[in-house]
């Protein structure tokens, strides 16, 4: 089987992916050109989130990235790839058997992975100006980034 789901985050910086990763406890591997993953398309997935509708990857791209993320307790990994739509980069990755990890870690949308980004990002662009940046946890999970001039 093979489930590749497409994740609509449309990533700009590595950089700040690469720090997500490290918060959540992932390993970001920069220029990977492959990922782990069914190893070969069925034919068999075809919901709103799978790869090829909603992030344009051509199925036969399956597996060949330009990054790839590492999920401790999966064989599979997540792809980096280049975003066929326009700029930056687009997620993928397969959901089938180990994949199932992935999306218990870090939710089917990879939304952990995405909140992680944004606050990277957005603490990134702030620290370039000089600006200071203290993040709060809140009980229901988001998190409250508070900014401020020096």
């Amino acid at each position: 089987m093979s489930h590749v789901i497409g994740i609509t985050l449309v990533v700009s910086d590595l950089t700040a992916l690469e720090s997500a990763c490290k918060t959540l406890g992932l390993e970001f591997l920069r220029n990977q050109k492959t990922h782990a993953w069914y190893g070969s398309w069925q034919r068999d997935y075809s919901a709103s989130d799978a790869a090829y509708i909603n992030t344009g990857i051509d199925p036969k791209q399956y597996g060949k990235c330009e990054h790839a993320i590492r999920v401790p307790g999966s064989d599979y990994e997540i792809g980096v790839y280049q975003n066929p739509k326009g700029k930056g980069y687009v997620l993928a990755y397969d959901n089938w058997g180990t994949g199932q990890h992935i999306k218990n870690t870090l939710g089917s949308g990879l939304e952990k992975l995405k909140q992680a980004y944004g606050v990277a990002k957005v603490t990134l662009e702030a620290k370039m100006k000089g600006w200071m940046v203290s993040k709060v946890l809140l009980p229901n999970g988001s998190i409250r980034l508070a900014i401020t001039g020096v």
